[in-house]
C-alpha cells in the first residue's frame, strides 16, 4: 500500500468519511455533500475581522470560567461534613448500616462481610492523601470487611504530611481542607498500638511489582520470545483479581507517578472489570482506571460511563508535586504518645516536575475525553461531595469523597444490583439517579 493511502474499511477511512471526506486510493478530498464551516460562519457571520473573532473568543473563555466560579460561590461553605464521619470512626460510633441508607438509600446486611474476600486498596509510596486511605479503609473495616493495602513495590504507603495538617492551605481553594478529626483518624492509623495500623505494616502490604508488563516494541522486534514470556506471566497477574472482592485506588499526588501509567496495573484493573467486581478510584487514583483500555474496543473502560474527578477549579496552578520514597520508619515519629508531624514533614523530600503556573494534569479534560460523547462528566465545583456510581465503577472527586464512595462500595458488595442506574452523590445526603 502506498504511503498515505487510506485502506478501504480501515479505521481512518471510516473517520474520514464521518468527517465529510471521500477517498480514492491515496487521494483524500473534501466531500462536496458536506459543508465544512468555520467558527464565525456557523454563527451566521462571514464578513468579520480577526480582531472581532478574538474578542468573541475572549468573551467565551471568560463566560466559561465565570460560570464555574459562580457555581463554586453557590456551593462552597468551607465546611467538611466528612469531619463528623471521621470523628465517629475514631470513637467507634459510626453506624455503617444507617450511613449506607442515608447516602445511597439502600439497605445492607453486614453479617457475612468478614467472610468475603478482602478489598484491595492501593495507595502510593510517593504520597497518598491520608483521608483517601483512612476514611475508606476505616469505613470498610467498621463494616466488617477485610482490607489489604497494596503499593508499587510492597513498601508501606506514605501519608503526605500536608494531608494531616489542618493548618495547610489548599493550593486551589485557598482554605484548609483537613479537619481536626481527619488528622486524628490519620494518626490512629499511624499509631503502632492501634488495630488499624496492622494493615500498614510492611509484612502485610501487597506488591504490584510482579504484575506483568508488555515488552518494549524494540525488544519484541529483536526477540519475540519476550512476548511469549509476557503472555505467560500475564496469566498469573490476572489471577490476582480472584483473590479480592473489589479494587480501590486512593489518590494523592503520588498516584500519578505510582499508578496512572502502570500497564501491569491496567491489566489487573481490566481483570476486575471483566469479573464484574467493584472498582473505585479516588481523586488522582482514578486516572489509572481511565488509562485502562478495553483491548477489544480500544477505548477506555470508562467510555460511555458517568464519572467524576477534579473539576478544572480543583487543580493547583502551582505548588504541586509528590514525595520521593520515604526512607524513615514512620513509627519513629511517635514521641511520648504524640505524633511529631513537624519532624515528619521536615523529613519529606518533594519532587516538583515541570514549571509553575500551570496544573500538572487536567483531570477533567482526561475524563471527559475518556467517557466520550456517550458518557457523562459530573463535578459540581465546591459541593460537599462528588461521587459517581455507574455499574461496578465508583469514581470520587477529591479528598473527602472516599467516604460516600466507600458507603456505595459496601452497598455494591452487599448487592451487585444496588444501583440499577447511574447515581450521583453531591451532598451530605442521598444521591440522585440520572435514569
Amino acid at each position: 500500500m502506498a504511503a498515505g493511502e487510506l485502506r478501504e474499511g480501515s479505521a481512518f477511512a471510516a473517520f474520514a468519511t464521518r468527517r465529510g471526506y471521500k477517498h480514492t486510493g491515496n487521494v483524500v478530498s473534501e466531500n462536496p455533500c458536506i459543508l465544512k464551516r468555520g467558527f464565525m460562519e456557523n454563527r451566521g457571520k462571514t464578513d468579520i475581522s480577526e480582531a472581532d473573532v478574538l474578542k468573541c473568543a475572549g468573551k467565551d473563555i471568560c463566560a466559561f470560567w465565570e460560570k464555574r466560579f459562580k457555581e463554586a460561590e453557590r456551593n462552597w461553605t468551607g465546611k467538611r461534613p466528612v469531619a463528623a464521619a471521621a470523628a465517629k470512626l475514631v470513637d467507634g460510633s459510626l453506624d455503617i448500616v444507617a450511613e449506607v441508607k442515608r447516602i445511597t438509600g439502600g439497605d445492607v446486611k453486614l453479617d457475612d462481610a468478614s467472610e468475603r474476600k478482602p478489598v484491595l486498596l492501593l495507595a502510593s509510596k510517593f504520597g497518598v492523601w491520608a483521608s483517601e486511605l483512612t476514611l475508606v479503609a476505616g469505613t470498610l473495616l467498621k463494616a466488617g470487611c477485610q482490607v489489604k493495602i497494596g503499593t508499587e513495590d510492597g513498601s508501606p504507603p506514605h501519608f503526605l504530611s500536608v494531608s494531616m495538617n489542618p493548618e495547610f492551605t489548599d493550593g486551589s481553594w485557598r482554605a484548609s481542607v483537613v479537619s481536626d478529626t481527619e488528622q486524628a483518624l490519620a494518626f490512629r492509623f499511624l499509631n503502632p498500638k492501634s488495630a488499624e495500623h496492622a494493615i500498614l505494616k510492611k509484612e502485610n502490604i501487597v506488591s504490584l511489582r510482579t504484575l506483568a508488563k508488555p515488552p518494549q516494541v524494540g525488544d519484541y522486534l529483536k526477540d519475540k520470545q519476550q512476548f511469549a514470556a509476557y503472555a505467560k506471566a500475564l496469566e498469573d497477574s490476572l489471577r490476582m483479581a480472584q483473590e479480592y472482592s473489589a479494587l480501590c485506588i486512593a489518590g494523592g499526588s503520588g498516584a500519578i507517578p505510582g499508578f496512572m501509567f502502570d500497564r501491569g496495573l491496567h491489566s489487573l484493573i481490566l481483570a476486575f472489570h471483566r469479573l464484574d467486581k467493584p472498582i473505585m478510584g479516588e481523586c488522582n487514583g482514578a486516572l489509572a482506571i481511565l488509562q485502562t483500555l478495553d483491548p477489544v474496543a480500544e477505548k477506555s473502560i470508562l467510555y460511555g460511563r458517568a464519572v467524576t474527578t477534579h473539576s478544572a477549579l480543583d487543580e493547583y496552578q502551582s505548588g504541586w508535586g509528590w514525595t520521593v520514597p520515604f526512607e524513615r520508619d514512620t513509627d519513629s515519629f511517635w514521641r511520648d504518645g504524640a505524633f511529631d508531624l513537624a519532624a515528619y514533614g521536615a523529613a519529606e523530600q518533594w519532587y516538583s516536575p515541570g514549571t509553575g503556573g500551570n496544573p500538572l494534569i487536567d483531570s477533567e479534560g482526561y475524563f471527559r475525553a475518556a467517557v466520550g460523547c456517550e458518557g457523562q462528566f459530573f463535578s459540581p465545583a465546591g459541593s460537599p461531595y462528588a461521587v459517581a456510581v455507574d455499574g461496578h465503577f465508583i469514581t470520587c472527586r477529591t479528598t473527602p469523597d472516599g467516604y460516600p464512595g466507600a458507603l456505595a462500595l459496601i452497598a455494591l458488595l452487599n448487592d451487585k444490583k444496588a444501583f440499577p442506574s447511574p447515581v450521583f452523590i453531591y451532598d451530605d445526603w442521598r444521591g440522585c439517579s440520572i435514569a
